[in-house]
């Protein structure tokens, strides 16, 4: 991986943080995309102060012309990206018969068009090249949906689909996609709430993830170990489904 550009969107906090930061360790050059800029420029110097290299990339992942922009400015300073993992997304709770237009499309925007605008910006370097790696962040709940999240569960069960077709069509070109499928992780937003101490007495392992376990797995499927696997959907859940 000592080579290897990574970009990573959502990269100033939760698994997005600690995704960087685990492929910045093992010596990928990192692009830190997110529209928070302090946070983001944070874990930059976190990655600098440990030897690796970093860049902050800002820019709306919802929009094209931002979309062709990140990667225009991550390209121009870090070279050809190698690994593009689209893991920003947002997980509001509503009850359906309460949701609003605005909120359904603005998940929906962030969740799913967002990796539809970027990856389709960033992959025809990886296909000219005849290489790269694609990681999509799915969830359980794309999965097995519940209760006041159904646009965040269409959202998720419509990257499940999406990584599959994009893996179909970019396998003869070289290019991997595959997606991570995390149950309950232990981020700042999640320890916020409530919801959670209902949810861990349904995990078998019995707690919730810690962000650098989601993020090792991700690594995992950016290596070269991993390299006969595309189109996969791999669930990172303690054990809540099995499939």
């Amino acid at each position: 991986m000592s080579t290897r550009h990574a970009l990573v969107t959502g990269a100033a906090s939760g698994i997005g943080k600690a995704i960087a930061l685990k492929l910045a360790s093992e010596g990928c050059f990192l692009s830190l995309c997110d529209l928070d800029e302090q946070k983001a420029s944070t874990v930059r110097e976190t990655i600098l102060s440990s030897g690796g290299s970093a860049q902050v990339v800002i820019g709306d992942i919802t929009k094209a012309a931002d979309c062709q922009e990140i990667h225009e400015k991550a390209r121009m300073w870090g070279g050809p990206v190698d690994i593009l993992v689209n893991n920003a997304g947002i997980y509001p709770a509503s009850p359906f018969l309460e949701m609003t237009e605005e909120l359904w499309d603005r998940v929906m925007a962030i969740n799913l068009k967002a990796v539809y605008l970027l990856s389709q910006a960033i992959l025809p370097d990886m296909v000219e090249r005849g290489a790269g790696c694609v990681v999509n962040m799915a969830s359980i709940d794309g999965k097995k949906p519940g209760p006041e999240i159904s646009a965040y569960s269409a959202s998720k069960a419509a990257v499940i689909s999406l990584t599959r077709s994009m893996a179909a069509e970019m396998a003869r070109f070289g290019v991997r996609v595959n997606a991570v499928a995390p149950g309950w992780v232990g981020t700042e937003n999640i320890l916020k709430g409530d919801r959670w101490k209902v949810a861990v007495q349904q995990i078998p392992i019995g707690r919730l993830a810690e962000p650098n376990e989601i993020a090792g797995v991700v690594a995992w499927l950016c290596s070269e170990t991993a390299g006969y696997i595309t189109g996969e959907i791999l669930n990172v859940n303690g054990g809540m489904l099995m499939d």
